[in-house]
């Protein structure tokens, strides 16, 4: 039977994990029925670890219905993460029909007793789901044990998660993979997933104060500058392409760089926003092949982020299918690395090549 519900995105509960606290995760479902309600009640296999608020519920036609996973306090790090093959949803989901006596449910209690009361040869539409634990802590535990497919598959569930890493964060997880026995993998996966270590600015502490007294009006100007490019950074990063476009129409700037000397069509090539990329690339005039501080173009960030469409407008646009960053990846080496077959055959379509070429410290 076809399903009446669909999860959106993602199709997994997804929890951050952390030592003895709540932790929760929130599953929206979409209706799939255009002229009935559909009514769903959720089960799992684990009931001494989650709460699910509310169980059960109505989705009317073509419309959407959230429900939170509430992850119990524990003192122990999950068996195994990022998937955890213990614990599992079960949606059960039905045609909504009201009884012909009595008030339509409008609470859980209601909707359990309604299913409770359908007769012997009932059935439902059920989808699984499966848990997955993520987050800085997990993290940091699989690098310490050297565990590269954990790694690996908590940064896919988690992209943004090293980029909002603080400086400390990020140097005592540089750090965890250094020490291991065999750290240049573990070391090279983080740095292609984007961990970022920030340099001291040698130009601050080397100038002198006078400088500063002469340069105020300059400062002002250029204060103004970095705050509107800034503003078009932050559109870009969101996926906003028409504020993005009235900006740039406007005379905005695209020399604003983040603390990584990432640009906004960084940004935006990471996130997947091609409308954004596609803004960037034709009204920026920009350098569609700019590095920031670890010498990544925007065709690197964008396999990174794993959307092949992005990848391929950047292409379209002429970008070089074989830059190579600071240690050496080249886009195709970074697609094969995170296992993106349909980045790795458009880009090879392209003349590109997976050859690492070795860089001098």
């Amino acid at each position: 039977m076809e399903p009446l519900v669909e999860v959106c995105e993602p199709s997994e509960v997804r929890i951050e994990f952390a030592l003895n606290t709540k932790c929760r995760a929130t599953v929206r479902l979409r209706s799939l029925t255009a002229t009935t309600s559909v009514a769903f009640k959720i089960q799992t296999s684990s009931p001494r670890k989650f709460l699910v608020n509310p169980p059960s519920g109505l989705i009317p036609p073509s419309s959407f219905a959230t429900f939170q996973v509430i992850l119990k306090p524990q003192s122990h790090l999950p068996r195994s993460y990022p998937r955890s093959p213990s614990d599992r949803f079960l949606i059960k989901t039905a045609e909504f029909v009201a009884n012909s006596s009595g008030p339509s449910p409008t609470h859980p209690e209601s909707i359990n007793s309604w299913f409770a009361s359908r007769p012997y040869g009932f059935s439902t539409r059920d989808l699984k789901l499966k848990v997955a634990f993520v987050g800085p802590l997990l993290l940091h535990h699989a690098v310490t044990r050297g565990d590269l497919d954990a790694v690996r598959n908590i940064i896919k569930r988690q992209r943004p998660i090293l980029a909002d890493f603080s400086p400390s964060q990020a140097e005592s997880l540089l750090s965890a993979a250094t020490q291991l026995s065999k750290p240049d993998d573990m070391v090279h996966l983080l740095l292609e997933a984007g961990l970022r270590i920030i340099q001291n600015d040698r130009n601050t502490k080397d100038k002198e104060p006078h400088e500063e007294d002469t340069n105020v009006n300059k400062e002002a100007v250029v204060e103004v500058e970095v705050e509107v490019g800034e503003e078009v950074f932050e559109a870009s990063r969101r996926g906003d392409a028409t504020r993005v476009e009235a900006l740039l129409r406007g005379g905005g700037s695209v020399k604003y760089r983040d603390r990584y000397g990432l640009t906004a069509l960084h940004a935006a090539a990471f996130k997947g926003h091609r409308d954004a990329v596609v803004v960037l690339c034709e009204l920026a005039g920009l350098d569609l092949d700019c590095e920031d501080d670890e010498g990544h173009a925007p065709l690197h960030t964008a396999v990174e982020g794993g959307d092949v469409g992005t990848v391929r407008v950047l292409v379209e646009k002429g970008v070089n299918v074989n830059a190579v960053n600071k240690r050496g990846a080249t886009p195709l080496y970074m697609a094969r690395i995170w296992g993106y077959d349909d980045i790795c055959d458009l880009l090879v379509s392209r003349g590109a090549v997976y050859s690492v070429i070795s860089t001098a410290d």
